[in-house]
């Protein structure tokens, strides 16, 4: 019986993309350094700063990070910075964790899998001639990947207190 219920805590805490979509478009969220109205998201900063260093690690593919659920958000990420926020289309975005076109299978090794730096770049460019963005979990967290720069509008501070509640 307790295995069943930690199953069952497990599926309730992965996220699906559609959850977080009003079913045509979705908000993803972005925190900056910098306080403007407007701010450029640009993928070809990536790996610049600290906190994407060791993603550089698995793939070199340029990409920004962008948060669905702000409750997930990194602590150590939000902390002095703005906080952005852009609406982009739900068919932009390559459901991962899905694979419903099996671009996994397609790049993956018969023996090694999905190795950083080989595999996973091959598997981030195969979804990026199609897709400008692709949304994956990781433990914890739903995270969106865009490979294209964008602009993102701040988030008034009144907003940001109640989209990151206090969490």
């Amino acid at each position: 019986m307790k295995l069943l219920f930690e199953s069952f805590r497990e599926f309730l805490k992965e996220g699906d993309i559609e959850n977080y979509s009003d079913g045509s478009t979705i908000t993803l969220y972005h925190y900056a350094p910098v306080d403007a109205e407007t701010l450029t998201v640009d993928p070809s900063c990536f790996g610049q700063s600290p906190f994407t260093r060791t993603d550089k690690e698995t793939s070199c593919v340029p990409r920004s990070f962008f948060y669905l659920d702000l409750a997930q958000r990194e602590t150590y990420v939000a902390q002095n910075r703005t906080l952005y926020k852009i609406e982009v289309p739900l068919s932009n975005i390559y459901n991962l964790k899905k694979d419903p076109e099996g671009f996994i299978e397609k790049v993956r090794h018969p023996m090694y899998g999905l190795r950083k730096g080989i595999e996973f770049d091959d598997l981030l460019n195969t979804i990026k001639e199609k897709y400008p963005g692709t949304f994956y979990s990781i433990p914890n967290m739903d995270i969106v990947n865009w490979f294209e720069p964008v602009t993102a509008t701040k988030v008034p501070e009144q907003e940001r207190k109640e989209l990151e509640g206090a969490n």
